[in-house]
């Protein structure tokens, strides 16, 4: 698979014209070979990871999500729109609008219930498995493959709202799904000229940037990068072809963009729904603690400070390396092999003062995994321009490259659940192919090299598989059963939400709306009721100060809310835990004087909510 291929393409399709079989050959470190073709290993292996994610699905079925958390909006607002109201105007949302709309057209296909986001997220987890699996096959190392589609199938199933069929988003869901496809077609669109690569490309960075602006901004970026590549190479005959093929998604972008803006101006979305814009007030004010969290380091001292982390594994690859095929024996080469040698020692003597799981961890799942990924991506684009021409392969340093920038936000904290798991496949694929390649480097692609592979396929999918834990069936949960689905919770949610789901249903049948704070959006879907304010949740720096705060006081006092259901829901993870004191005191202070606590609605439970009632004397304006 070399770059030359460009220039050897059937006139009529496309297809790439493949010169005579030869023995599988690697050049260079980065250089994939001959794609894997379609065997009775392959085969099986397509297979197993099918079966894989039918057992995952079976044994977790329904224990997913957070009620009380971030899941609740995923089924709320693609509800809200199906009925035709329209995002942002009518129901905030924080993020851009191809997915609740997408899940909007579930609903009304299929009805607005729980099984149809299970089906959505679960189908999401097995194609984004499915391209990785065939991304390795491309690349000639389909074990590789299907070791890291198995990881993102173990990971997608989590008894949390960080998985993949009820999950904190079904954005950063669909997201990896566009990912993991495009990722596949820009290896693909490395060594073929035909431009339907990159229409197909570019339409799927258009939509990543319409689900969350990372996944368009990594495409993009990719993108250029490459477009320019196939520029330099081909004498400029690629580029305008290229940048046509990216026309169409950019336009599709500019219109939807448009019609944001023109529902109530760029302020409007930027600053009162899309959370996660550089000028809100949510990242003004707990962007940094947000970011730190994520993984993304903020100050200089934590960057170096990664960096000098990275140089420890990288400096052990090249010292194995050189010790293994550095052929000189000099007076100068015996005196690097024997610094490299003690370099190489007093590593491992701190490697083995580890725990054995930190060990296999820091080997097959190091926390810094996209720093030493993105690092490998210059390497590969260095060695790329020192190959000869004929021979330049640009399908690693494209891949390395996409899936740096995809997982940015987890720079420094790749773990196997959380937030990572929507962003870590391409990464984990590009790390083992790195490892894969190291030992084919060591070993000269022989039965040696293909044992370290397995072995590093084995220790990354059981240690993923024992971090997760969950081949067994969920335990200590009870069914909570709704007219839209049934969820498995823990008993005592289960009885605390059978109670709030009455009371709203109750009091929405006698007309009187109930708004819940600061959280627990799910309430509204289970019970079939609504919010009553555009702001359903009251999550720190989700309602901006001043125009927002104010707007959202209004529209209690013209909806005539009679009802609170105020849970014990905190928020420590921002340093702010609780509403109405620590966080949105304006509003907690309307609330606590117009409002007045009639007793619990929920058990005395981890969760529990209690009622407020309007005063008599807080008479509606």
């Amino acid at each position: 698979m070399t770059f030359s291929a460009i220039n050897e393409t059937d006139s009529s399709s496309g297809s790439r014209v493949h010169p005579p079989a030869s023995p599988p050959r690697v050049t260079h470190l980065f250089e994939a070979g001959p794609p894997d073709t379609w065997r009775v290993a392959t085969v099986t292996g397509l297979g197993a990871l099918i079966l894989l994610w039918g057992w995952q699905l079976y044994v977790t079925w329904g224990a997913w999500g957070n009620l009380t958390i971030d899941s609740g909006h995923e089924m709320y607002v693609p509800a809200l729109l199906a009925e035709g109201k329209m995002l942002y105007r009518d129901v905030w949302f924080m993020y851009t609008p191809a997915s609740p709309y997408f899940n909007s057209y579930l609903f009304r296909l299929f009805g607005p219930h729980l099984n149809v986001l299970y089906w959505a997220g679960s189908l999401s987890a097995l194609v984004a498995a499915i391209f990785l699996f065939l991304i390795g096959m491309r690349l000639s190392a389909w074990l590789v493959g299907w070791a890291a589609a198995a990881v993102v199938i173990l990971e997608a199933f989590s008894s949390s709202l960080f998985s993949f069929p009820l999950p904190y988003s079904f954005a950063a869901v669909y997201g990896c799904v566009v990912a993991c496809v495009f990722a596949w077609i820009v290896v693909r669109a490395g060594s073929s000229a035909h431009w339907a690569w990159m229409l197909a490309a570019g339409s799927l960075a258009a939509l990543g940037l319409l689900l969350k602006p990372e996944f368009g901004t990594a495409a993009y970026g990719t993108l250029a990068l490459l477009i320019t590549v196939r520029a330099v190479h081909t004498s400029s005959r690629s580029l305008w072809r290229d940048i046509g093929g990216l026309l169409p998604g950019v336009a599709i972008c500019v219109l939807v963009i448009s019609w944001m803006v023109s529902i109530a101006g760029a302020g409007f979305i930027t600053q009162e729904n899309i959370m996660s814009w550089p000028t809100s007030y949510f990242m003004r004010t707990y962007g940094q603690a947000w970011l730190e969290r994520m993984g993304v380091p903020v100050n200089a001292s934590a960057i170096w400070v990664a960096v000098a982390l990275a140089l420890f594994p990288a400096g052990t690859v090249v010292e194995l390396y050189c010790i293994a095929r550095w052929k000189r024996w000099d007076t100068i080469s015996v005196i690097v092999r024997l610094a490299l040698f003690l370099g190489l020692l007093a590593y491992a003597i701190g490697f083995l003062a580890l725990s054995p799981r930190a060990m296999v961890a820091a080997v097959v799942f190091p926390r810094h995994m996209v720093l030493y990924v993105g690092l490998a991506a210059a390497g590969g684009w260095w060695s790329f321009w020192r190959q000869p021409a004929a021979d330049r392969d640009p399908a690693l340093p494209v891949l390395f490259t996409f899936a740096s920038l995809l997982a940015f936000r987890i720079l420094l904290k790749m773990e196997p659940s959380g937030y990572p798991i929507y962003y870590n496949g391409p990464v984990i694929l590009s790390y083992w192919l790195l490892a894969r390649a190291v030992f084919a480097g060591l070993f000269q692609r022989g039965h040696r090299a293909f044992l370290g592979e397995a072995l590093i396929c084995f220790a990354g999918v059981f240690g993923i598989a024992s971090a997760v834990g969950h081949f067994s069936p969920v335990k200590g949960v009870v069914p909570l059963i709704t007219a839209r689905g049934t969820v498995r919770v823990t008993p005592a949610l289960a009885e605390g939400y059978q109670a709030a789901i009455a009371f709203m249903k109750d009091k929405a049948a006698s007309g009187d709306y109930v708004l819940s704070v600061p959280e627990d959006t799910s309430l509204y879907f289970l019970s079939g009721t609504y919010c009553p304010t555009r702001v359903y949740l009251f999550s720190p720096g989700a309602l901006a100060p001043g125009t927002m705060t104010d707007e959202t006081i209004q529209e209690i006092e013209r909806k005539r809310v009679r009802y609170l259901l105020w849970s014990n829901r905190t928020f420590e993870e921002y340093g702010t835990p609780v509403f109405g004191t620590d966080f949105d005191r304006e509003l907690g202070e309307y609330l606590t004087s117009h409002y007045r606590r009639i007793g619990p609605v929920t058990p005395m439970l981890p969760w529990r909510a209690d009622a407020w009632e309007r005063k008599p004397e807080a008479a509606f304006q």
